[in-house]
């Protein structure tokens, strides 16, 4: 599509969407009843920036305040076809359109055509990703096999009996599979491309994916408010931003729009009837470059992903939150300060609970209560590190995120 004719495609949907919201989903109109704003004075893409910025951090308070979704879904419970739950918690719903997270056009872009057999690891419990993409790869006309998370060897076994040709997951767990595989002596799997998320794709794990397994490997970006935003193609040049999203690249504090090459927090708007979020935070940052790619696509590209805005970290595909940190903290007796650190090992992500004692606790009685709570409150393992008084400043961040990638 042409760049002007993308943006006479996006104030078109745009309009209507804030149209609609205004009419059935008093969340969106309260944000923009408090800046003193109506859907007309929103109608163009620059005039969007006047309303403010919508932070995921605060998505829990929201729908407490009106539950279950904060007030901006447009749809009547009846008519929505699956409830997610995010780590927040966060509620999600999934309405009757189908496609509407748009990631049909980042799978096909990334190389998956109609007869793939697809093995689909993301979690099919609670959170959105495995059953947008499920059905994104229907609509392209792959066959889909839901295996969810883990069970290592039985995904090697169904890999090899369906010959399937396509992954999608996690990359940390796509080369886990290929591994176990080798240990098992199953030989070389048949996968051909693989649609990865969730973590970053260090250029050095892809190269092995590529040289030494002959697996195309495409990555995308998205959030479960807001779906798919950004897809690789074939020339693995950057993410380019899908004509259904408004994407700003924005100052973390003040929400204004950045210029193109400044490094700032990813702000969208999607064009999704049931839940319109408008002008979403999604606390991750990038770098957008608006030059024409050799693949020929016009539209701007996400020069991969930069870290968080916030202290909101992703691990392991999962989003934790500071007053999760406090949550698990509260389970176990004994705790004068605490922080999550998050670093990386042999591609994998690794959550590691730092903790100092009061005086007269002993690390045994602590550990095992604070691992379980762990897994309780955040749905993830993590270990428990004891660590001598002041080696936590006063003022850390409740989650420090310590990962490199190369």
């Amino acid at each position: 599509m042409a760049p002007a004719a993308r943006r006479r495609y996006q104030e078109v949907w745009l309009r209507a969407l804030l149209a609609l919201a205004w009419e059935r989903a008093p969340g969106v109109r309260r944000r923009m009843e408090a800046a003193r704003l109506v859907p007309r004075d929103l109608g163009s893409l620059e005039s969007l920036s006047r309303l403010p910025v919508i932070k995921k951090s605060q998505m829990p308070d929201l729908q407490k305040a009106d539950p279950p979704f904060g007030g901006f879904c447009t749809v009547p419970l009846r008519q929505i076809r699956k409830i997610f739950v995010s780590p927040g918690p966060i509620f999600e719903p999934l309405g009757p359109e189908l496609g509407s997270w748009h990631a049909e056009t980042g799978l096909y872009a990334g190389g998956f055509r109609p007869g793939d057999v697809v093995i689909n690891t993301f979690a099919y419990h609670l959170t959105p990703a495995a059953h947008e993409l499920d059905e994104a790869l229907n609509l392209i006309g792959c066959a889909v096999v839901p295996t969810g998370v883990g069970n290592t060897d039985t995904q090697v076994m169904i890999a090899k009996a369906v010959g399937a040709t396509g992954f999608v997951g996690t990359p940390s767990f796509l080369m886990t599979v290929l591994k176990r595989a080798e240990e098992m002596g199953a030989g070389r799997l048949p996968f051909q491309v693989a649609q990865v998320g969730a973590e970053a794709l260090p250029e050095s794990l892809r190269r092995t994916f590529e040289e030494q397994y002959g697996i195309m490997t495409r990555q995308g970006f998205g959030t479960a408010d807001i779906g798919l935003v950004a897809y690789e193609c074939a020339e693995k040049s950057g993410m380019h931003l899908v004509d259904d999203a408004i994407t700003q690249v924005c100052d973390p504090q003040s929400g204004k729009p950045l210029a193109t090459g400044q490094i700032g927090e990813i702000v969208a708007t999607v064009n999704n009837h049931t839940y319109p979020m408008v002008r979403f935070g999604t606390g991750d940052l990038t770098v957008v470059d608006d030059a024409r790619c050799p693949c020929g696509r016009t539209s701007a590209r996400m020069l991969g992903w930069r870290g968080r805005a916030d202290e909101v970290t992703k691990v392991r595909g999962m989003f934790i939150h500071p007053r999760q940190v406090d949550e698990a903290a509260a389970k176990a007796k004994g705790l004068t300060r605490y922080q999550v650190v998050v670093t990386r090992k042999d591609h994998q992500d690794v959550m590691t609970f730092r903790v100092e004692l009061a005086e007269g606790i002993e690390a045994g009685t602590v550990a095992p209560a604070l691992e379980a709570a762990i897994r309780d409150v955040m749905k993830l393992r993590g270990t428990v590190e004891v660590v001598p008084k002041g080696t936590i400043l006063e003022n850390a961040k409740k989650i420090s995120d310590e990962r490199k990638w190369d």
